[in-house]
């Protein structure tokens, strides 16, 4: 960005000789000389004198000296911050969140981050319900079930959620504070589809065993939630998801399955979300993290 030849001639006004002027910028004499020709030509005026004893600036080489001073170190400033922007703007970190994908703990462990860090890394929201891009995002917090998505991902586990049962308000078992499988025999038992978790296929068979029916459904959503307040059927969920639909309670089950939560991340991550997983796994290991 800066003008080269304006950087020589402030060498040579401020040095009084072309040679002296290029020992400081380690160039040779001549390559200064047609240097200070060139601005002289581009400017069309004479800048300095020429003398035996070395050089003298003119009136327009003086007013010139005594501004260039100044717009040199503004543009040296505006060059560190474009590095700067452009550093930052590489190191943003965007994170995909959705009504299950919720950042629950990211929140808290990034504001940790941040006090620790030099440079403060920006972070941008990506809705994963309004595009499928979304799920290429650096970060997505939330559950480890088998999703297709996840399989592309590495994942960093915080820590485990119970897996519990979802009802609407009005529902015969609302009252509970503990569900056990014979509880949900009358009902239907609405789970995600098998073959993506070992840990929920477990559940599943359990309960067909027990006798309750069993509905898979290939993915959770609003009308998943509208069905089970509707047909008063009982909802498979994950304890984190109790605040995702006004209309149903989420119970506490007698049993012990349960899913992993943490990351899901890039297989690449960029320098800036890893410097972010080094940390989180560091407090991982000394605090128990949770929501």
């Amino acid at each position: 960005m800066l003008n080269h030849q304006l950087e020589t001639f402030i060498q040579v006004a401020e040095n009084g000789s072309f040679s002296k002027a290029a020992e400081k910028l380690y160039i040779t004499p001549s390559a200064v000389i047609q240097q200070i020709n060139n601005l002289e030509q581009d400017l069309q005026v004479t800048l300095l004198k020429r003398t035996r004893h070395g050089t003298q600036l003119t009136l327009a080489g003086d007013y010139l000296f005594q501004q260039a001073g100044p717009l040199i170190q503004t543009c040296r400033e505006i060059e560190e911050n474009l590095i700067l922007i452009h550093r930052r703007d590489q190191q943003k970190i965007t994170i995909g969140t959705s009504l299950l994908m919720k950042c629950r703990v990211f929140y808290p462990l990034w504001t940790r981050f941040q006090k620790e860090v030099t440079d403060q890394i920006p972070i941008e929201l990506l809705d994963l319900s309004l595009n499928t891009e979304a799920y290429k995002a650096d970060l997505i917090e939330g559950i480890d079930d088998g999703e297709p998505w996840q399989h592309s991902r590495s994942f960093l586990s915080l820590f485990r959620v119970p897996i519990a049962v979802a009802v609407a308000r009005d529902h015969p078992l609302a009252s509970k504070t503990c569900l056990t499988l014979a509880d949900m025999q009358p009902y239907t038992l609405v789970t995600i589809r098998s073959n993506m978790s070992d840990e929920l296929d477990r559940l599943q068979q359990e309960a067909k065993a027990l006798g309750v029916h069993v509905v898979e459904v290939p993915r959770y959503d609003l009308s998943v939630f509208s069905r089970c307040i509707v047909q008063q059927d009982c909802l498979q969920t994950p304890l984190c998801w109790k605040d995702i639909h006004p209309d149903l309670v989420t119970i506490p089950c007698d049993w012990d399955y349960s899913l992993a939560y943490g990351f899901h991340y890039a297989k690449d991550p960029s320098p800036a979300v890893q410097e972010f997983l080094r940390f989180v796994r560091q407090i991982a290991e000394t605090e128990a993290l949770h929501f």
